[in-house]
């Protein structure tokens, strides 16, 4: 879907350019590995999209695009490090393939570079990025924790995972001067996304459907918490119906807010992709 897309395009195009500037040394290629793997790209996506649709360029929002990128980047090999993880995106990960050392400097780089990417906009975008990036690594520390229940779950993911798709849509916004009321919408939208996607994520997961990942270790999740006192079915339901609110509210949060209603439509659409594998998933079961 994102294929026929500019602005994914445009985001793919800088970050290649990114990695023909890296050190021409091991860690280089580390970082190389890392960046050119294959992915959605749904975060810089969403504040490019999240800018444009209050007459920003997307140029002018690209730097800050590929901080969330690389931060996400980062994120995920100090995941699997943390985790045990073997494969991702269907590929040894950093950590398999180098070891813990390598990825480990390779993630410390990401966040470095993306510090320097982010910090040529207004303070106000630099600490909406900064809490984000704070945020994740409190959600990674609460996801080691084994005896989660429902709200620790949810604040888990909300900090972990939500906490970078939200301060995209809101960074998008302040970058093209939206007023605080739309950003606020955006950053609801955001949210919501999040939380929809890491249950979905977490449900394909502990349904077996999950491709391109594996980890030595697993984490609490919300569908085995659900499956503690539900049988599989009940729990399928239950998480689908979860994915469906998350969906709903965070359609309803750009219907509240201004912008541009054709940019807004394609916003939406990343929405529907998750609310059309939440129906997928719960038609197989």
């Amino acid at each position: 879907m994102f294929e026929a897309w500019d602005e994914y395009h445009l985001i793919n195009r800088e970050l290649f350019r990114l990695t023909e500037r890296l050190p021409p040394s091991g860690l280089g290629e580390v970082i190389r590995y890392v960046l050119r793997s294959p992915g959605k790209r749904v975060r810089p996506l969403i504040l490019v999209l999240s800018s444009e649709a209050f007459g920003s360029d997307p140029e002018r929002a690209v730097e800050a695009a590929l901080a969330t990128e690389l931060v996400h980047a980062a994120s995920l090999v100090h995941d699997d490090i943390l985790d045990g993880g073997t494969e991702r995106r269907g590929a040894p990960s950093a950590f398999q393939k180098y070891g813990m050392e390598a990825a480990l400097l390779c993630g410390d780089y990401l966040i470095s570079r993306s510090i320097g990417l982010i910090s040529g906009y207004s303070r106000e975008v630099i600490e909406a990025f900064s809490a984000a990036c704070m945020d994740m690594s409190e959600g990674e520390m609460l996801d080691l924790d084994k005896g989660k229940g429902h709200e620790d779950y949810y604040l888990c993911i909300s900090k972990k995972t939500a906490s970078l798709i939200s301060a995209s849509s809101k960074m998008g916004c302040m970058i093209a001067g939206a007023s605080d009321e739309d950003a606020a919408h955006f950053e609801r939208y955001g949210t919501h996304l999040g939380l929809a996607y890491q249950v979905a994520d977490d449900l394909n997961e502990f349904l077996g459907m999950e491709k391109g990942k594996s980890s030595e270790k697993s984490s609490v999740t919300l569908p085995v918490i659900y499956g503690r006192e539900h049988s599989p079915e009940k729990t399928v339901a239950l998480c689908a119906g979860a994915i469906r609110d998350h969906c709903r509210v965070a359609k309803g949060a750009l219907a509240e807010a201004g912008g541009d209603e054709e940019i807004k439509a394609r916003l939406v659409s990343i929405v529907d992709r998750w609310g059309e594998e939440c129906k997928s998933l719960k038609d197989r079961c």
